[in-house]
């Protein structure tokens, strides 16, 4: 996966605060709200950009309905930066913590 030291590029994704991390595999990922921590065990990326150095953290898809449906090419996701969401059920906190990432 993405182990430290490996080159890794991340672009942004079609859809507002998403991104993309390409390195040895592709990942969708979210930029981390608190670099340095990680919440459900994912790996995370960092990139350094003229002395800026920002954190993403890699979204599972298969741990998260809405990153799969991202992945599987869903037209809006109805929230970008700076929207209001409530989010009901937040059971393990992966999809939601993603979500808190986006806006």
């Amino acid at each position: 996966g993405m182990r430290g030291g490996a080159k890794v590029a991340v672009t942004q994704h079609r859809h507002e605060g998403v991104y993309i991390a390409r390195g040895k595999e592709d990942a969708l990922c979210t930029k981390n709200m608190v670099p340095g921590e990680s919440v459900y065990g994912e790996k995370r990326v960092s990139v350094e950009n003229e002395g800026d150095k920002v954190e993403y953290r890699v979204w599972n898809p298969f741990r998260s309905k809405l990153g799969a449906g991202i992945l599987g090419g869903l037209d809006s996701i109805w929230m970008k930066p700076g929207s209001k969401v409530l989010y009901l059920g937040a059971a393990s906190g992966t999809t939601v913590s993603h979500v808190s990432d986006i806006v």
